[in-house]
């Protein structure tokens, strides 16, 4: 079957990458749209308790429930049989070693391509989900061979939560036949979506197995601190033969797949990307621009609007592979994820869905995994970023009538933060600043806590926050006159703010403190988060001090990966983001290297010194980086040391949405050279 290439092969790798050990860390990620999610190494030893060839969202979007770990392939060629799996076991040792036949590994369009080779024989396997499906796809093809090959396809599966590691004492499915395969069903399991695995291929007869694979060894787990002994129980191998040429379709879902021409869901997947495309109006030649597209499709999913509205909402995963959705990760990444990518309708239902929850003028910090547990609104910008978010968004759209529904929630938070709501947060009537937070309670973005210990408190006016509360009051009073509403009030309570800022100078280092008239004075630590301020061209800072500030930031806090939380020379600092769980918190935001705070250390440099070159050699690093880790994607953290190392998760929303923002910006930007975003 002729099935035509994908254009697009940014991320494309050969045998020096593909068979040895790096092959290891660098991850792939196919997504469907509702949160459910495959991954894992582009060798294939599992290295994670999420690596798996099917996590589906059993409950969309949250609840994701671990269905298939591995389909463990074998090819058998003139008698020979080619492994072409990799596992790494308790003792260290890898076995079998399918990646050293790999002779190719590369991202077509955002789907994943092996290509092995043996003999005179070249193979081929894409994954693939299909869009708001629990269902994942293999597209095999035997691309070259001088007779057929025999396939063997051997299941292994578990019902489990995919924070969880597998248990030898676990409930073993109930395997019974079905049309093209096997149904298995999981007694413990609630009724309903993820009790049940469908796996089928046409053109096999599946042999059931039953057996326990124990002992794998997930050396990331080890790593964070985590047990990392897991297991898998192989259920059955499907053989299907292949000649030269020809193609077949093996998929697992949580329902039952109807019979459909092989290649059929390949080429629907290859149409929506270039559908992407043609909605993000961006051609073939921004190769990177497209990668980052897709990378920023991975963390779209739907979500039930709250209440009488009720319908299909919108919503942002916030990383993979643990993160569920996040206010504050929404708010900040959807200029970049939804408005860069010109999906404008799509934003203005996701700032809809999250104002069903605003309460008191506060957003949920986190979204917990089931409907009816209680919300937790404890973050102080998610809902000023969101006011920031809705000016943006009615920039691009224009929509009075979307505006019009918006409204009173928006006009909640100011009367909310004005008078005073939970956690201590309000605006202080003696200089119009915000001031938040209590003992036990992390507040804003720095928000690490070890047991009962905040790391990072930040109590009193945290310079960031006023920043966002500077552009929400601004915000305002241009939504206002939109709808033809009275605007003096935000335009006084901002003026206030900037007659006030001026506190948050110091004079000694030449930069800003982080937090000021906090319960042991102000804070005097060296912090990237003064750049919300310095990036604000007009109203904050003078042209002076946003100078002072980014040559500062540039020598102390900047990296090619993104800034620093926390300076070097500080005795707090932590270079290195490892360990258990404990010693990551620790140093989670005291000195740990973000790539989401690039984009206002972008725009204070080039609002500084108008340097497109400048601008062009800080993107580098990450265009780099899309074939590090998660590949196409960009990581959620890096290790404040040289060499950087990327840390946490492995594909963050707020990470490629900065990225997408500053090539937006630069896209509808004079003077920055468009050269910029080619590869």
């Amino acid at each position: 079957m002729n099935l035509h290439p994908a254009k697009i092969r940014f991320v494309d790798f050969g045998r020096i990458v593909c068979n040895g050990n790096e092959a290891f860390r660098r991850e792939w990620l196919v997504t469907n749209g509702i949160g459910g999610y495959a991954s894992g190494t582009i060798g294939g030893v599992r290295t994670r308790k999420y690596h798996a060839t099917l996590v589906a969202a059993t409950t969309p979007h949250a609840v994701r429930t671990f269905l298939l770990g591995e389909t463990s392939p074998t090819a058998t060629y003139r008698g020979v049989q080619y492994p072409l799996s990799s596992n790494q076991w308790k003792d260290g040792s890898i076995s079998p070693k399918g990646h050293i036949r790999l002779q190719r590994f590369h991202l077509e369009n955002q789907i994943p391509v092996w290509r092995w080779s043996f003999s005179d024989a070249l193979l081929e396997r894409r994954i693939f989900m299909i869009h708001g499906e629990n269902t994942v796809c293999q597209h095999w093809t035997l691309v070259q061979a001088s007779s057929p090959i025999q396939l063997q396809i051997e299941v292994l599966v578990d019902n489990r939560s995919h924070h969880q590691l597998g248990r030898l004492d676990a409930a073993t499915p109930v395997l019974e036949r079905a049309p093209r395969g096997i149904r298995l069903s999981w007694p413990h399991a609630n009724a309903g979506e993820g009790s049940e695995l469908f796996v089928q291929c046409d053109k096999s007869v599946p042999t059931p197995t039953g057996e326990w694979w124990k002992d794998f060894l997930l050396t990331q787990e080890r790593d964070r601190g985590y047990d990392a002994i897991d297991c898998l129980w192989s259920a059955a191998k499907f053989e299907v033969v292949l000649d030269p040429g020809t193609s077949t379709d093996f998929t697992a879902s949580t329902k039952s797949q109807t019979a459909r021409p092989v290649g059929d869901a390949l080429q629907a997947e290859r149409a929506r990307a270039e559908s992407l495309f043609a909605t993000a109006q961006v051609d073939d030649n921004k190769p990177v621009l497209q990668q980052l597209v897709l990378a920023s499709d991975q963390f779209i999913v739907k979500r039930k609007r709250k209440g009488p509205q009720g319908g299909d909402g919108i919503s942002i995963i916030a990383g993979y592979p643990w993160f569920a959705d996040w206010s504050r990760d929404a708010m900040l990444s959807v200029a970049g994820l939804l408005l860069a990518t010109r999906r404008i309708a799509e934003a203005q239902t996701l700032l809809l869905t999250y104002g069903d929850y605003l309460d008191g003028g506060m957003l949920p910090n986190r979204f917990p995994d089931h409907d009816g547990d209680a919300l937790e609104y404890n973050s102080v910008d998610a809902p000023l970023l969101m006011i920031i978010a809705t000016e943006k968004v009615f920039a691009a759209g224009k929509d009075a009538k979307w505006l019009a529904e918006m409204w009173p929630g928006l006009q909640s938070i100011i009367e909310a933060y004005t008078k005073g709501t939970r956690h201590g947060i309000s605006v202080d009537p003696k200089d119009g600043l915000v001031r938040a937070g209590e003992n036990g309670i992390q507040l804003t973005w720095m928000d690490a806590k070890v047991g009962d210990r905040v790391i990072t408190p930040r109590q009193g006016k945290p310079i960031e926050i006023n920043a966002f509360w500077f552009q929400a009051l601004m915000a305002m009073k241009t939504l206002a006159t939109a709808l033809k509403q009275p605007t003096d009030a935000y335009e006084q309570a901002a003026t206030r703010v900037q007659n006030s800022f001026g506190a948050f100078w110091n004079h000694d280092r030449s930069c800003c403190l982080d937090v000021i008239d906090g319960p042991n004075g102000s804070e005097n630590l060296l912090r990237p988060n003064q750049l919300f301020a310095s990036a604000i061209n007009e109203g904050l800072l003078p042209q002076g001090q946003r100078k002072a500030i980014i040559d500062l930031c540039m020598a102390r806090l900047w990296t090619p990966q993104g800034l620093r939380t926390l300076s070097p020379d500080d005795p707090a600092y932590c270079g290195n983001y490892g360990g258990d769980p404990a010693s990551r918190d620790a140093a989670y935001h005291q000195g740990t290297v973000w790539p989401w705070l690039f984009m206002p250390m972008v725009r204070t440099h080039f609002g500084v010194y108008k340097d497109a070159q400048a601008i062009q050699d800080f993107l580098f690093p990450f265009i780099n980086h899309l074939r590090e880790a998660g590949l196409g994607s960009v990581s959620e953290i890096f290790s404040g040391d040289p060499p950087h190392q990327p840390q946490g998760c492995f594909a963050q929303a707020w990470s490629v949405a900065a990225l997408l923002e500053l090539m937006e910006w630069i896209r509808s930007s004079n003077g920055i050279s468009a050269s910029t975003l080619k590869s």
